[in-house]
Protein backbone atom coordinates (compact mmCIF):
# COMPACT_ATOMS: atom_id res chain seq x y z
CA UNK A 1 0.00 0.00 0.00
CA UNK A 2 1.20 3.50 -0.84
CA UNK A 3 1.29 5.99 2.03
CA UNK A 4 -1.63 8.43 1.66
CA UNK A 5 0.75 11.40 1.46
CA UNK A 6 2.73 9.90 -1.43
CA UNK A 7 -0.45 8.83 -3.19
CA UNK A 8 -1.92 12.29 -2.85
CA UNK A 9 1.28 13.91 -4.12
CA UNK A 10 1.32 11.55 -7.10
CA UNK A 11 -2.31 12.31 -7.93
CA UNK A 12 -1.80 16.09 -7.69
CA UNK A 13 1.32 15.88 -9.86
CA UNK A 14 -0.53 13.88 -12.52
CA UNK A 15 -3.36 16.43 -12.56
CA UNK A 16 -0.91 19.36 -12.74
CA UNK A 17 1.08 17.87 -15.64
CA UNK A 18 -2.08 16.88 -17.48
CA UNK A 19 -3.59 20.36 -17.05
CA UNK A 20 -0.34 22.01 -18.18
CA UNK A 21 -0.16 19.91 -21.34
CA UNK A 22 -3.85 20.37 -22.13
CA UNK A 23 -3.67 24.18 -22.01
CA UNK A 24 -4.30 25.51 -25.55
CA UNK A 25 -0.86 27.05 -25.93
CA UNK A 26 -0.43 29.08 -29.16
CA UNK A 27 0.34 26.75 -32.04
CA UNK A 28 0.01 23.55 -29.98
CA UNK A 29 -3.28 22.36 -31.46
CA UNK A 30 -2.35 23.08 -35.07
CA UNK A 31 1.17 21.74 -34.55
CA UNK A 32 -0.04 18.43 -33.16
CA UNK A 33 -2.70 18.12 -35.88
CA UNK A 34 0.07 18.51 -38.47
CA UNK A 35 2.22 15.84 -36.79
CA UNK A 36 -0.81 13.57 -36.45
CA UNK A 37 -1.48 13.79 -40.19
CA UNK A 38 2.16 13.17 -41.10
CA UNK A 39 2.22 10.18 -38.73
CA UNK A 40 -0.92 8.83 -40.38
CA UNK A 41 0.54 9.32 -43.84
CA UNK A 42 3.67 7.36 -42.94
CA UNK A 43 1.76 4.45 -41.37
CA UNK A 44 -1.17 4.28 -43.79
CA UNK A 45 0.33 5.52 -47.05
CA UNK A 46 0.02 1.90 -48.11
CA UNK A 47 -2.65 0.51 -45.82
CA UNK A 48 -0.73 -2.22 -44.09
CA UNK A 49 -3.48 -4.84 -44.13
CA UNK A 50 -4.30 -4.44 -47.82
CA UNK A 51 -1.65 -3.27 -50.31
CA UNK A 52 -4.40 -2.27 -52.76
CA UNK A 53 -5.69 0.46 -50.43
CA UNK A 54 -4.34 3.91 -49.77
CA UNK A 55 -5.06 6.43 -47.04
CA UNK A 56 -4.10 10.10 -46.91
CA UNK A 57 -4.52 12.32 -43.85
CA UNK A 58 -5.66 15.93 -44.27
CA UNK A 59 -5.52 18.68 -41.67
CA UNK A 60 -8.93 20.31 -42.13
CA UNK A 61 -7.89 23.52 -40.40
CA UNK A 62 -5.18 24.20 -42.96
CA UNK A 63 -6.72 22.57 -46.02
CA UNK A 64 -5.78 24.33 -49.22
CA UNK A 65 -7.61 24.38 -52.53
CA UNK A 66 -6.59 21.36 -54.58
CA UNK A 67 -5.61 19.22 -51.59
CA UNK A 68 -8.66 16.99 -52.00
CA UNK A 69 -10.20 15.12 -54.89
CA UNK A 70 -12.80 16.91 -57.05
CA UNK A 71 -16.13 17.22 -55.30
CA UNK A 72 -14.67 17.15 -51.78
CA UNK A 73 -14.20 20.89 -51.40
CA UNK A 74 -16.94 20.99 -48.76
CA UNK A 75 -14.71 19.27 -46.22
CA UNK A 76 -14.32 21.49 -43.18
CA UNK A 77 -13.34 21.09 -39.55
CA UNK A 78 -16.35 20.46 -37.32
CA UNK A 79 -15.88 20.85 -33.59
CA UNK A 80 -13.19 18.41 -32.43
CA UNK A 81 -13.08 16.73 -35.85
CA UNK A 82 -10.04 18.48 -37.30
CA UNK A 83 -8.70 15.70 -39.53
CA UNK A 84 -10.00 13.93 -42.63
CA UNK A 85 -8.84 10.55 -43.90
CA UNK A 86 -9.02 10.11 -47.65
CA UNK A 87 -9.60 6.48 -48.64
CA UNK A 88 -8.82 5.05 -52.08
CA UNK A 89 -8.61 1.59 -53.59
CA UNK A 90 -6.73 0.30 -56.61
CA UNK A 91 -9.67 -2.00 -57.30
CA UNK A 92 -11.87 1.00 -58.02
CA UNK A 93 -9.73 3.80 -59.50
CA UNK A 94 -11.41 7.17 -59.28
CA UNK A 95 -13.55 6.17 -56.31
CA UNK A 96 -12.66 7.61 -52.94
CA UNK A 97 -14.19 8.52 -49.61
CA UNK A 98 -13.56 10.69 -46.58
CA UNK A 99 -13.85 9.98 -42.88
CA UNK A 100 -13.45 12.62 -40.19
CA UNK A 101 -11.53 12.04 -36.97
CA UNK A 102 -10.08 14.06 -34.09
CA UNK A 103 -6.32 14.28 -33.71
CA UNK A 104 -6.81 15.65 -30.19
CA UNK A 105 -8.98 12.86 -28.77
CA UNK A 106 -7.60 9.97 -30.82
CA UNK A 107 -3.93 10.79 -30.36
CA UNK A 108 -3.12 13.76 -28.15
CA UNK A 109 -5.21 12.96 -25.05
CA UNK A 110 -3.93 9.38 -24.56
CA UNK A 111 -0.37 10.62 -25.17
CA UNK A 112 -0.74 13.34 -22.52
CA UNK A 113 -2.33 10.98 -19.99
CA UNK A 114 0.51 8.48 -20.40
CA UNK A 115 3.16 11.22 -20.17
CA UNK A 116 1.59 12.68 -17.01
CA UNK A 117 1.47 9.29 -15.28
CA UNK A 118 5.06 8.40 -16.16
CA UNK A 119 6.54 11.79 -15.28
CA UNK A 120 4.69 11.88 -11.96
CA UNK A 121 5.98 8.46 -10.88
CA UNK A 122 8.55 8.81 -8.10
CA UNK A 123 11.44 6.87 -9.65
CA UNK A 124 14.89 8.02 -10.87
CA UNK A 125 14.70 10.10 -14.04
CA UNK A 126 16.55 7.52 -16.12
CA UNK A 127 13.72 5.09 -15.38
CA UNK A 128 11.09 7.71 -16.23
CA UNK A 129 12.75 8.40 -19.57
CA UNK A 130 12.90 4.69 -20.40
CA UNK A 131 9.30 4.14 -19.35
CA UNK A 132 8.19 7.20 -21.29
CA UNK A 133 9.88 5.85 -24.44
CA UNK A 134 8.20 2.45 -24.23
CA UNK A 135 4.92 3.96 -23.08
CA UNK A 136 4.75 6.38 -26.00
CA UNK A 137 5.57 3.54 -28.38
CA UNK A 138 2.66 1.50 -27.03
CA UNK A 139 0.33 4.51 -27.02
CA UNK A 140 1.02 5.14 -30.69
CA UNK A 141 0.43 1.48 -31.48
CA UNK A 142 -2.92 1.95 -29.76
CA UNK A 143 -3.58 5.05 -31.89
CA UNK A 144 -2.83 3.04 -35.04
CA UNK A 145 -5.19 0.33 -33.80
CA UNK A 146 -7.99 2.89 -33.26
CA UNK A 147 -7.50 4.39 -36.70
CA UNK A 148 -7.38 0.91 -38.26
CA UNK A 149 -10.75 0.07 -36.72
CA UNK A 150 -12.28 3.32 -37.99
CA UNK A 151 -10.90 2.87 -41.49
CA UNK A 152 -12.04 -0.76 -41.61
CA UNK A 153 -15.49 -0.53 -40.03
CA UNK A 154 -16.53 2.72 -41.71
CA UNK A 155 -14.55 2.47 -44.93
CA UNK A 156 -12.81 -0.55 -46.39
CA UNK A 157 -15.29 -3.04 -44.94
CA UNK A 158 -18.37 -0.85 -45.31
CA UNK A 159 -20.83 -0.69 -48.19
CA UNK A 160 -18.64 1.66 -50.22
CA UNK A 161 -17.50 1.72 -53.83
CA UNK A 162 -13.88 1.48 -52.69
CA UNK A 163 -14.47 -1.34 -50.15
CA UNK A 164 -11.88 -4.11 -50.09
CA UNK A 165 -14.08 -6.85 -48.70
CA UNK A 166 -17.67 -7.49 -47.71
CA UNK A 167 -17.88 -9.11 -44.27
CA UNK A 168 -20.82 -11.20 -43.20
CA UNK A 169 -23.45 -9.54 -40.99
CA UNK A 170 -21.85 -11.15 -37.93
CA UNK A 171 -18.36 -9.78 -38.62
CA UNK A 172 -19.75 -6.42 -39.73
CA UNK A 173 -21.54 -6.16 -36.39
CA UNK A 174 -18.39 -7.22 -34.51
CA UNK A 175 -16.32 -4.59 -36.31
CA UNK A 176 -18.92 -1.91 -35.59
CA UNK A 177 -19.02 -2.79 -31.89
CA UNK A 178 -15.23 -2.81 -31.58
CA UNK A 179 -15.01 0.53 -33.35
CA UNK A 180 -17.63 2.06 -31.07
CA UNK A 181 -15.75 0.88 -27.97
CA UNK A 182 -12.12 1.54 -28.90
CA UNK A 183 -12.49 4.48 -31.29
CA UNK A 184 -15.67 6.36 -30.35
CA UNK A 185 -15.78 5.98 -26.56
CA UNK A 186 -13.79 8.92 -25.08
CA UNK A 187 -13.12 7.08 -21.80
CA UNK A 188 -10.82 4.68 -23.66
CA UNK A 189 -8.43 7.59 -24.20
CA UNK A 190 -7.90 7.59 -20.43
CA UNK A 191 -8.24 3.92 -19.53
CA UNK A 192 -5.76 2.47 -22.03
CA UNK A 193 -2.90 4.87 -21.11
CA UNK A 194 -3.37 3.89 -17.45
CA UNK A 195 -3.02 0.22 -18.41
CA UNK A 196 0.05 1.02 -20.51
CA UNK A 197 1.58 2.99 -17.62
CA UNK A 198 1.03 0.03 -15.33
CA UNK A 199 2.59 -2.30 -17.89
CA UNK A 200 5.75 -0.22 -18.43
CA UNK A 201 6.06 0.29 -14.66
CA UNK A 202 6.37 -3.45 -13.95
CA UNK A 203 9.86 -4.41 -12.87
CA UNK A 204 11.36 -7.74 -12.01
CA UNK A 205 12.38 -8.04 -8.42
CA UNK A 206 16.09 -8.37 -7.99
CA UNK A 207 17.20 -11.78 -6.94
Amino acid sequence: MFPPRKLGRFFLTVVAIYALLMVPWPGLKSGYAYLFCRFGDVVFARFWFWPEAGVRFLNLESLAVGDTAPGADQLQARGVFDTAMELRSQRAPGNYGYLRTSSRYVGYVPTVVLAALVLATAVPWRHRVRRLFWGLLLVHLFVVFRLTLTLTANGFAADKSYALFRPSPFWRGALTRMESVFSDDPTVSFVVPVLIWFLVSLRRKSA
